[in-house]
């Protein structure tokens, strides 16, 4: 397995991440598009609503494939899917088509979602640190794919909306450099070797409660993402752009991500407190930032970092809670979860707002980061109980 060790190898394994986050790249597109086809609105969301639909579908078909056929042939075709569904609409003139082939742009998504975190998981089961660097790499590779293809996709644009869509054609490269540099990964041998005939029979409970703090984080992210722009021009105006602001959130998150390894190095399991704590400064600052723009501004760029240290954490403690040959299904519990928060982010809001009984769209802040102070306490007497049991242990073995 030294193939594994390569840098090559490594950068094939991450260039799948790049994709991930893709399916937004081309949303500048859309009123072109709209015009152009005599769309209406609805329409024209739903070309960029349709792949999560899919994702979610396909994240959960993914583990039935690669059990037929193999993790490595359920990328490929994954990666093929994505490169045909998505650069097919600079062919098609027909909305239905469109759709389909955005439908089978998600279903690539879906296919290999998972998979992207469960190769490193299998790969580098027993080089914790190597582990725990790539997963903060993956993080930073979706960021960087979000942000370069959305630039790539608006350059394209001037062109033509048609050959906005031509950015997926990076599927194609990355299933060459796939195919050439990733070795099989057979699971079951990877369960013999790096649990010694130990592993647990069952993915444990732990893993659906990562879910469910995973359906809270998207949801508190995505809320954030999504009421950011009205909050700016309800202090700057109507026509105030946030853009540049929202430009740099993918910047945070790469940063953040690239550390990733070495603050957990460091951390441990305080890396996990250290996101909560950085998750509950933003959402209280920006919670009593109305009025105040530099507050709100300060609120939104830390807002940035807690995901790119919170998300490799989970990622990296599912081998703890779940067998190799159970590492795709974990995986794609977690990624259900990260779905259903985001499509639950604008309810989530809705009923928080319900609740502080404010009419503010800056009140369901506050309500957040007294939820996230509440799991921060969780977390931090689960691990002070987990360390006294420790040392229980030790002192009774030592006697």
């Amino acid at each position: 397995m030294e193939k594994r060790n390569s840098v090559i190898t490594q950068a094939a394994i991450l260039s799948l991440s790049i994709l991930l986050t893709s399916a937004t790249a081309i949303n500048g597109a859309l009123p072109q598009m709209r015009n152009s086809l005599n769309m209406t609105t609805t329409q024209g969301e739903l070309v960029a609503t349709v792949p999560a639909l899919a994702v979610v579908i396909f994240v959960i078909l993914s583990n039935l494939i690669a059990k037929k056929i193999g993790i490595k042939k359920t990328v490929q075709i994954g990666l093929l899917f994505v490169g045909f569904g998505g650069i097919a609409p600079i062919f098609l003139t027909s909305y239905p088509m469109i759709i389909v082939s955005r439908f089978i742009l998600g279903a690539g998504f879906g296919l290999f979602n998972s998979l992207a975190v469960s190769i490193i998981n299998l790969l580098y089961r027993d080089e914790v640190n190597r582990r725990a660097t790539l997963l903060g790499f993956r993080g930073a590779a979706e960021n960087i794919g979000s942000a370069v293809m959305t630039i790539a996709a608006g350059i394209l644009l001037s062109v033509s909306w048609k050959f906005s869509f031509g950015v997926y054609a990076i599927a194609f490269p990355i299933f060459i450099l796939f195919t050439m540099f990733v070795p099989e990964i057979d699971e079951k041998d990877h369960e013999k070797s790096s649990d010694q005939g130990q592993s647990h029979e069952k993915i444990q409970l732990p893993v659906f409660l990562l879910a469910l703090f995973a359906l809270f984080l998207v949801m508190t992210f995505i809320a954030i993402g999504v009421r950011f722009p009205a909050m700016v021009t309800s202090m700057r105006g109507e026509d105030y752009n946030a853009s540049n602001f929202l430009a740099v959130m993918p910047i945070i998150g790469i940063v953040t991500g690239t550390f990733f390894g070495r603050i957990n190095q460091i951390l441990g399991e305080k890396c996990l407190h250290l996101g909560l704590i950085l998750l509950a400064i933003a959402t209280l600052l920006i919670g009593l930032s109305n009025g105040n723009f530099a507050l709100l501004l300060v609120g939104y760029f830390i807002s940035g970092i807690p995901g790119s240290l919170i998300f490799p954490f989970i990622y990296n403690s599912l081998n703890s809670y779940a067998p190799a040959s159970k590492m795709n299904i974990a995986t794609s519990i977690i990624l259900i979860g990260c779905n259903l928060g985001n499509f639950l982010a604008p309810f989530g809001l809705s009923i928080l707002q319900k609740v502080t009984g404010s009419e503010s769209i800056f009140a369901p802040f506050i309500a957040l980061f007294v939820i996230i102070i509440g799991i921060l306490i969780a977390f931090i007497v689960r691990d002070m109980v987990f360390f006294q049991k420790n040392q229980l242990t030790k002192t009774v073995k030592s006697k």
